[in-house]
C-alpha cells in the first residue's frame, strides 16, 4: 500500500480499507474515522449522481481546474479535512465496518459505472481517470490525519 498522502487509484484505497477494519484509530478533526470514509464516499457516490450545490461559474470553470491540475500533477491533495460536501447529507454516526463498507461499494459502483460522470462541485467537468485519482487522494489526505498508533 502506499503512503498515506500517496493513493491514487481505486486498488490503492481498497487495499488501505482491509488495514482500517482491524481495529478503530484515531483520527485529528471533528470527524470519527466512519464520518471521513462515508464523507469520502459520498464525495465517490456524487460523482456518478450528481453534486447538489455546485459552486459558481468561476469557481467550476476557473479556479476549481487550476487546483484539479495541481493535484493531479503532484499525485496529492490537500484541503479543509473538516469541509463538508456542499449540500450533502449529514454524515450521521456509522460504525468503522459501516463506514469501510460504504466506501469499499462505492468505489465499486465507480469502477463499474460507463456513463457519463457528474461535474464536480468545484472542479467542473473531469474525466473517469482523474476522478478516480481525485478519490484516491482525497481519501489518503483524509487518512494522513490518522494518530500513529492511536486507538480512539
Amino acid at each position: 500500500m502506499s503512503a498515506p498522502g500517496r493513493l491514487t487509484t481505486s486498488a490503492e484505497v481498497l487495499s488501505a480499507l482491509e488495514g482500517l477494519e482491524r481495529g478503530e484509530r484515531a483520527l485529528d478533526g471533528p470527524w470519527s474515522l466512519a464520518q471521513v470514509l462515508v464523507h469520502c464516499a459520498q464525495s465517490v457516490e456524487l460523482s456518478l449522481t450528481g453534486y447538489p450545490s455546485p459552486r459558481g461559474w468561476v469557481v467550476r470553470q476557473v479556479i476549481g481546474p487550476r487546483f484539479m491540475a495541481k493535484f493531479l500533477r503532484q499525485g496529492f491533495m490537500s484541503h479543509d479535512r473538516a469541509a463538508p460536501i456542499p449540500g450533502a447529507p449529514p454524515l450521521g454516526e456509522p460504525t468503522l465496518a459501516e463506514g469501510v463498507a460504504r466506501l469499499r461499494s462505492a468505489i465499486r459502483r465507480f469502477e463499474a459505472h460507463e456513463g457519463p460522470l457528474a461535474p464536480h462541485f468545484a472542479y467542473g467537468e473531469v474525466d473517469k481517470r482523474s476522478y478516480e485519482k481525485l478519490h484516491s487522494m482525497h481519501v489518503a489526505d483524509h487518512l494522513a490525519a490518522l494518530r500513529p498508533g492511536g486507538a480512539a
